[in-house]
């Protein structure tokens, strides 16, 4: 598999990394299919893996912390920080780490920042950015930081406050449109040399029946490496079969893929752009 240099972090990524969300129980994935998929992905040159705190009450980071126990030095792990405050942000570090069963990751980030107030929350005195400054002093954390669904203006917004070393951002085909992290975001973390992870790649399944292509899409835009959420072998073995034989879109498939996907472009297909997440009408002001 393809891979390209991480940013700032000295670090290079397979062009496939694993979301750890769906290997869970509301998924319909049990303990024994999680662990199967998670080995598999290391076996297969998947290095990179996200969860977060929040991921079904701990069950997605606990998953991952069952392989993690065995082959820890084969995985980068990056989990998710919810709790804007200073303290709130502790103790659901020490949570993630119990879970994981490690005593260090690689990468944490603040989840979701999808609005100035969040960002203002997390980075000003007393915010979440205070303990995260002191876990990577201490060594507990590596690298720092952000992820955003919404407007890549608040992720711009953030690189000016601090040198957040990654950032996880949403670009599907469909996130190409509105409010676009491909066109405004990317350029401007590449300046700065961050390491860029995409998500979203599938528009939670309103992209499934076209999935090779849009995997294909995002894989092809100037992205270290994208997540992919797994709740079977067969999808995994499905995402990894597009990136081990991946090559571009051409620009004119590339330009019939947008025209085909125009007129998915609503906020009911983008809820996390949109201006309510489960009655989507409208898109989000900004």
């Amino acid at each position: 598999m393809e891979t390209r240099p991480f940013g700032m972090t000295a670090e290079s990524m397979p062009i496939l990394s694993l979301g750890c969300q769906r290997l869970v129980d509301d998924e319909g994935c049990t303990q024994e299919q999680a662990i199967e998929i998670l080995n598999t992905a290391l076996d297969r040159g998947i290095r990179y893996f996200d969860t977060a705190w929040v991921y079904s009450q701990g069950l997605s980071e606990e998953r991952v912390g069952l392989v993690a126990r065995e082959r820890r030095d084969e995985m980068w792990i990056a989990t998710k920080v919810r709790d804007e405050t200073a303290d709130g942000a502790k103790r659901q570090l020490e949570d993630s780490l119990r879970r994981l069963q490690t005593d260090h990751i690689e990468e944490w980030r603040m989840h979701n920042v999808m609005t100035f107030d969040r960002l203002d929350a997390m980075t000003g005195p007393g915010g979440a950015l205070e303990t995260m400054v002191e876990a990577k002093e201490q060594g507990v954390v590596k690298h720092i930081s952000i992820s955003g669904h919404t407007d890549p203006q608040i992720q711009i917004e953030a690189l000016r406050r601090y040198d957040f070393s990654t950032a996880l951002v949403a670009t599907s085909v469909l996130d190409h449109f509105i409010y676009s992290f491909a066109e405004e975001f990317l350029p401007v973390a590449r300046e700065k040399n961050v390491g860029v992870i995409g998500m979203k790649i599938f528009a939670y399944n309103r992209l499934g029946h076209v999935a090779e292509k849009a995997l294909q899409y995002a894989l092809g835009l100037p992205l270290t490496t994208v997540i992919v959420g797994c709740s079977t072998m067969a999808e995994l073995e499905d995402d990894l079969r597009v990136a081990e034989s991946f090559t571009p879109m051409s620009g004119a498939e590339r330009l019939e893929f947008f025209r085909e996907m125009m007129p998915l472009v609503k906020p009911e297909n983008l809820p996390w752009k949109a201006n309510s997440w489960n009655s989507a009408t409208d898109w989000v002001e900004r």
